[in-house]
């Protein structure tokens, strides 16, 4: 395998990894404003919120990532 060429990616796949990069994003930042309300500064979102965010972001985006285009998969493989 030639790792040193170029590749290229099929205009949806980077139109579906765009989407889920913004989607982990937005998870992060809207569970880090919620855990950041719950905390004893609620103003105040910390390193920690973010962390933490990060870890149910990752899970929702699984999820995602899995209901994403399984349609599409579906009918490609048939």
């Amino acid at each position: 395998m030639d790792l040193s060429g170029s590749t290229r990616i099929e205009t949806e796949a980077a139109i579906a990894l765009a989407q889920w990069k913004a989607f982990f994003a937005e998870q992060v930042a809207m569970k880090a404003r919620e855990l950041a309300l719950a905390s004893p500064q609620p103003g105040f979102i910390t390193v920690s919120h973010y962390r933490q965010a990060a870890v149910f972001a990752a899970q929702a985006l699984a999820t995602e990532v899995t209901n994403t285009g399984a349609n599409n998969d579906s009918r490609e493989a048939a």
